[in-house]
């Protein structure tokens, strides 16, 4: 039996996760912020791989700390200023009680809440409005109430939360959150959330995608996408770090801080085989891991080893995917907002087919 992907829930497959979005989606201010929600025991991890980064307490959940994990992962619009958004989310949870515990002090806890944020600054009106704290805060009670209803009713792609300012290309193509799931042979689920907002394209020159031939190869026999709008003519003005993919990838399988951090990096090829180029110097590329634990590995260490590769091939694979998902789900605005078009608008038969794939 092969692997198979789902688009359906996305991330939301893997259980007791749960994920909240806040911000604004208008023509006057296009940012916003995503709280993800991992259940409790989680192990977690991280990779930064782009050149311009903008993160936040990423050396929390590196192995060798103390390996408590992560209370939440943000993801977030407005670039270094966005993370301030981080603040709202820490004081929600605190308020539900969730943190690490703080020694001493009785019914005190701190949450702990990695985060990176995309260069979305400007994208309405021109003026600098990132997310806020309260912006953070308003994820935060929504992942929260998510949690508690099992997350039924979650939204995991569109322009929402902190896909809404998205682009692609140098910006010549909206973009927004995506997500994709993907059930492997030996029982185990992996999936992927992202925030795609690359410097690089998606689309080649063939009017293809640089992931065609990992479609082709879970059976997707999609529409071409033609020809894409044209990014600007390469400049200082045109390149400066307005860019950035940020992921969550997540799994139900157990692995330990060493195993999920190593399963947050081979899902980088994920933004390698969807973007061209990545990992550029304007990109600041991040893949956070989860590991929610549901399903242990092998004790045969050889049988162990094999699922921890398969895991991270398919974290790759699912990422790719997602970062599709979030241009063909991105949504179109009317001209007078004064923003580039989206997949659909370019190539509305190849991502009605995408959207379908459910």
């Amino acid at each position: 039996m092969s692997a198979r992907s789902i688009r359906g829930r996305g991330i939301l497959e893997i259980p007791g996760i749960a994920v909240g979005h806040a911000g604004q989606f208008s023509p006057d201010r296009l940012t916003g912020v995503t709280a993800v929600l991992p259940p409790s025991g989680s192990r977690v991890g991280v990779d930064v791989r782009g050149g311009g980064p903008a993160t936040h307490e990423t050396d929390v959940i590196a192995p060798g700390t103390h390996s408590y994990g992560a209370d939440a992962i943000v993801l977030a619009g407005g670039s270094a200023l966005g993370l301030a958004s981080v603040t709202g989310v820490a004081g929600a949870l605190a308020e539900a009680g969730r943190g690490f515990p703080a020694p001493g002090i009785e019914n005190a806890v701190v949450p702990l809440v990695p985060a990176a944020a995309i260069f979305d600054l400007g994208r309405g009106d021109g003026s600098v409005r990132p997310p806020t704290a309260e912006d953070g805060a308003a994820a935060a009670h929504t992942a929260l109430s998510a949690a508690n209803d099992s997350a039924e009713n979650t939204e995991v792609r569109g322009s929402l939360g902190a896909g809404v300012g998205a682009r692609s290309g140098m910006q010549s193509m909206r973009s927004s959150l995506g997500s994709f799931a993907i059930r492997l042979p030996g029982g185990y689920t992996v999936a992927a959330l992202v925030v795609a907002n690359p410097l690089g394209t998606i689309g080649t020159p063939d009017g293809t995608l640089w992931a065609h031939p990992l479609l082709r190869s879970y059976g997707f026999e999609l529409p071409r996408i033609g020809h894409l709008p044209a990014a600007p003519v390469p400049s200082t003005e045109a390149t400066s770090a307005k860019n950035t993919t940020i992921a969550v990838v997540a799994t139900d399988a157990r692995l330990d801080p060493a195993q999920v951090t190593r399963f947050a990096s081979g899902a980088h090829a994920g933004i390698a085989r969807a973007v061209h180029p990545s990992h550029t110097l304007f990109d600041g590329d991040t893949v956070f891991g989860i590991a929610t634990g549901e399903m242990s590995l092998p004790e045969d260490f050889a049988a162990s080893t094999l699922d921890q590769v398969s895991l991270t091939a398919a974290a790759a694979d699912a990422l790719s995917f997602a970062i599709i998902d979030a241009h063909a789900a991105a949504a179109s605005v009317p001209d007078s907002w004064g923003q580039p078009p989206t997949l659909h608008d370019v190539a509305p038969e190849f991502a009605g087919a995408f959207t379908a794939l459910d």
